[in-house]
């Protein structure tokens, strides 16, 4: 085991590995919208190692329609993931404005409360 001190991949950094996970995302989102038989085939046999007569069970075309939902909806997500750590790699943690802090500008100093 990994003491508390010790990292499984050092030498890579949280960002990368993030944005590693949503290419995987993003390629598996896109083959399942993309080809959505082979999601169907690959449940079929995971089904046929615990039941009987799962080759000859059939997709409903609905079923094909939700399955390019689901992987279009993947893909989306991982895009997202993707931006969003290309954007948080684009601000430093130390100058990004910290959500209490309150923005005055020049017209608001001068004015006093009614």
């Amino acid at each position: 085991m990994l003491d508390s001190d010790e990292m499984p991949c050092g030498k890579v950094d949280d960002g990368s590995k993030r944005k590693f996970g949503s290419l995987l995302v993003i390629g598996q989102g896109l083959l399942t919208a993309v080809a959505p038989g082979l999601s169907v085939s690959l449940t079929r046999k995971m089904i046929g190692k615990n039941f009987e007569n799962a080759d000859e069970l059939e997709a409903k075309p609905a079923y094909l329609r939700q399955i390019r939902a689901i992987g279009i909806g993947a893909a989306a997500a991982g895009i997202a993931g993707y931006a969003m750590e290309v954007a948080s790699e684009r601000v430093p943690a130390d100058e990004a404005p910290a959500a209490d802090d309150e923005v005055v500008t020049d017209g608001d100093a001068d004015e006093a409360p009614a």
